[in-house]
């Protein structure tokens, strides 16, 4: 058993930035991160082994980064790599899996900074070799310096689809076209005063788009792809026009032939954690879906478990940095060891509200479709691990076997490897759109640890008490005297 102040789930920016603040106010505390090298997934960091000059357009954030990553060194941290958190059995407790460093690490306080995967949108043809998702894309230039293709589409709704192209861009690749589902050019005029509240952010923004310009790129807005197709791989994508109500109208369909098609509608904060420990969630579709209900310190609604980042909600790095910083000082104030707490709090609100102000006209501008079930056909498979498709869905439907749970329970959709995370959010809308009721009012099949896969070799390094047995097997525990 690892015991300490603080321990954090995530060694991305609001993890990192947590734990630099911590440790300057004297915690212990511990880091747990299930990828082998720290940074998330913004600050993903390549492989140790390769070379890297620092002068890369993928380097641009070196200092940061560094400066981040140095806290792992500091004494006062338990640093554990390439293990996974899959349960919480006490809300002071993780239970990680990593080889022999298979445990339960325990803290007086938790801070859950998960980070958030790509929101799955199913349409004919998403699963063909070729076809990726934004965060995919990101993780291979990022990680890897790799491009998914030649001559790239790049789809969806979200300021990430303008991240990933003009990446994609600066490696070098051709980007046939960015599709975004939002009207967004409409809409930039009134946003625009709200976007100078953060103006690092808005530089970093035009420069974005002007790299796309400089290429020669087309932007495509207030559509959407319908479909990929090819024999083997990916050849070319659809796209069509699609209405704010998710209305599409393939009568006016494009073609656009590509080697690979880039696809992101948005992240989703990874509550799975969150949910399994009890902590109250509200549903907000613009930042992200399900979301951490917190203070204004970042406590969720179970006492000394915190969440910040995208995790908790969407905001992107800035926010997760600051939200980061604001749980380090809360837990250190807890423990009487922040004096100037309040000072310090008020300046990182202050900071986190000016941010904050970006992100909402941000959100304002990329406010897509309100879904994509007009993207779905019959065959179109739903649930990738157990391929499900839509028509097997709809045929359980008929039966009246209409609720999430009975879907989930007839067609095994959710019961794979990702454990709904590719599939439950579509899921969700198939239902919501066929009872009226809304998506927060759905019942959701339970969260069971574990939560991410594990080697169940990893639980055999995990030291077990020995079980509490009557002398004679056969006959009942002894029960206490009450």
């Amino acid at each position: 058993m690892i015991e300490v102040d603080l321990a954090i789930l995530g060694a991305g920016p609001a993890g990192l930035a947590a734990a630099g603040e911590a440790v300057a106010h004297g915690l212990r505390v511990a880091v747990v991160d299930d990828n082998p090298r720290a940074g998330g997934q913004y600050f993903r960091q390549p492989p140790a082994q390769f070379r890297r000059d620092g002068g890369s357009w993928f380097d641009k954030e070196a200092t940061r980064v560094a400066e981040l990553l140095r806290v792992l060194d500091h004494p006062s941290i338990t640093y554990l790599p390439d293990t996974v958190v899959w349960d919480v059995p006490a809300p002071d407790t993780l239970a990680v899996a990593g080889g022999e460093r298979s445990g339960r690490v325990r803290g007086r306080a938790l801070l859950i900074a998960a980070g958030a995967h790509d929101r799955p949108v199913p349409f004919p043809g998403w699963t063909l070799p070729g076809v990726i998702s934004a965060g995919g894309a990101q993780n291979l230039l990022k990680g890897n310096r790799i491009v998914p293709g030649r001559r790239i589409v790049v789809a969806g709704n979200g300021p990430l689809l303008f991240v990933v192209a003009a990446s994609l861009v600066r490696a070098g690749a051709e980007v046939a076209a960015v599709v975004e589902a939002a009207p967004i050019n409409r809409r930039l005029l009134h946003a625009w005063p709200s976007m100078l509240a953060a103006p690092k952010i808005l530089r970093q923004a035009l420069d974005y788009r002007l790299s796309l310009l400089r290429a020669g790129v087309p932007v495509r807005t207030g559509m959407t792809v319908v479909a990929a197709r090819g024999a083997d791989a990916v050849q070319d994508a659809a796209i069509a026009p699609i209405a704010l109500d998710g209305s599409v109208d393939r009568a006016v369909s494009e073609t656009i032939a590509c080697d690979a098609l880039v696809v992101g509608f948005g992240l989703t904060p990874s509550v799975e954690l969150l949910r399994l420990i009890g902590c109250e969630l509200g549903y907000n579709r613009g930042r992200g879906g399900w979301l951490a209900v917190r203070s204004d310190r970042m406590e969720t609604s179970v006492a000394n478990v915190f969440a910040a980042g995208d995790g908790a909600a969407i905001g992107g790095v800035e926010i997760a940095l600051l939200e980061g910083r604001l749980v380090g000082l809360e837990v250190a104030a807890r423990l009487g060891r922040a004096g100037n707490a309040e000072q310090r709090r008020a300046a990182l609100r202050d900071q986190l509200d000016r941010t904050d102000k970006f992100r909402r006209a941000i959100e304002a501008i990329f406010a897509g479709p309100s879904h994509y079930l007009g993207l779905l056909t019959a065959d179109t498979v739903v649930c990738r691990c157990e391929e499900v498709t839509h028509g097997e869905l709809q045929a359980r439907q008929a039966e009246a076997l209409d609720s999430m749970i009975q879907l989930k329970s007839t067609t095994r959709a959710g019961m794979g490897r990702c454990q709904g995370r590719n599939c439950m959010a579509t899921l969700a809308s198939i239902v919501s759109e066929a009872s009226g009721t809304p998506i927060a009012g759905l019942n959701y099949p339970r969260t069971r640890p574990p939560v991410r896969p594990i080697a169940i070799g990893d639980l055999l390094h995990e030291p077990i008490p020995p079980p509490d047995l009557p002398a004679d097997p056969h006959l009942p525990r002894r029960q206490n005297a009450s």
